[in-house]
């Protein structure tokens, strides 16, 4: 897909390598090459995406962004102590929970500190 524009390609693995490993075993593969991210850092930003458009009263978003952030600790911890592999869906699906409470976390903060707009007197 990106055979035409190999710059735009380059910039945006370099851009991603600051934030993601990138190890390509741990990447979807997409038109014959990997995805700039890892499948759990896809999750995140999909998930961040998604969360945007989804209102939940604040201490429940507080509430399932811990319980998220918590069960990708684990799935890391396991993953680092030889208990499972390398399961791509279950990163994926983890990111994307994770991604989608911290966006909604996120929303909630900024709405809570707008500063509603007075009418100007005449």
């Amino acid at each position: 897909m990106w055979a035409h524009q190999p710059a735009f390609a380059f910039a945006l693995q370099r851009g991603f390598a600051l934030v993601c490993h990138q190890r390509a075993d741990r990447s979807f593969v997409l038109f014959g090459g990997t995805v700039a991210v890892c499948a759990r850092c896809l999750g995140i930003y999909l998930g961040a995406a998604a969360g945007l458009l989804i209102r939940l009263p604040r201490q429940l978003a507080w509430r399932l962004c811990f319980a998220a952030l918590c069960i990708n600790l684990i799935d890391w911890i396991l993953e680092l102590s030889g208990l499972h592999g390398n399961w791509m869906s279950a990163r994926f699906a983890l990111g994307f929970v994770l991604g989608m409470a911290a966006a909604m976390l996120i929303m909630i903060s900024t709405r809570a500190t707008e500063v509603p707009i007075q009418a100007k007197k005449a």
